[in-house]
C-alpha cells in the first residue's frame, strides 16, 4: 500500500533513536517482499501473520529517518487500524477505510523517499485518489448504471 524528501541523514525515529537512513534502506530493501507483498496466511494463522507484519512495520519503523518518520508512522497506524476492524460493523469498516485514505499520500511520500533515496522501487502504489508525479494505480468502484442521474428517474 506508499508517500519525498531526499535527506540523508537525519534524527528521528522512536523511542528516540536516531533515525539512520542508510540501516532503513537496508531493512527495507531486506524486507521489501514482506512490506509490500505479504502471504498473510502462509504460517497457517492469518492473525499471527498480521501481527508479525506490523511488528516488522513498528520495527523498521524505530529506524526511519526524520524526512520520512511520519509517514511510515501514519502508514503503519492505518495498517494497525485496518488489521482491529471488527467485519460487519459499519462503524468499525469506516475507520478503517478512512485511515487508508488517509495514509495514501504518506504511502506516495514512502515509494518516493525510497525510490530517490535509497534506489529502492517497491512498485506501483494503488491509490484512490490520484499522486501528482507518482508511479500509483487508480482504483475505482464500477458501477453498472452507466446513465446520468436524470437518465435513471426517468420514466420509461
Amino acid at each position: 500500500m506508499l508517500a519525498g524528501v531526499v535527506t540523508i541523514t537525519a534524527c528521528g525515529g522512536g523511542g528516540g533513536e536516531s533515525g539512520d537512513a542508510e540501516r532503513f534502506c537496508g531493512e527495507v530493501a531486506a524486507h521489501r517482499d514482506l512490506l509490500t507483498r505479504p502471504e498473510l496466511g502462509a504460517s497457517g494463522d492469518v492473525e499471527e501473520d498480521i501481527d508479525a507484519l506490523l511488528a516488522e512495520y513498528r520495527r523498521i519503523g524505530e529506524l526511519a529517518p526524520l524526512s520520512i518518520e511520519a509517514e511510515w508512522d501514519q502508514l503503519t497506524a492505518a495498517y494497525e487500524t485496518a488489521a482491529a476492524v471488527d467485519p460487519g460493523d459499519p462503524a468499525s469498516e469506516q475507520e478503517a477505510l478512512e485511515a487508508i485514505f488517509r495514509s495514501e499520500r504518506s504511502a506516495v511520500a514512502i515509494a518516493r523517499w525510497l525510490r530517490t533515496t535509497c534506489g529502492i522501487n517497491i512498485g506501483p502504489i494503488s491509490t484512490i485518489v490520484p499522486a501528482a508525479g507518482a508511479s500509483t494505480t487508480t482504483t475505482s468502484t464500477p458501477t453498472t448504471d452507466q446513465r446520468t442521474p436524470a437518465e435513471s428517474v426517468a420514466p420509461n
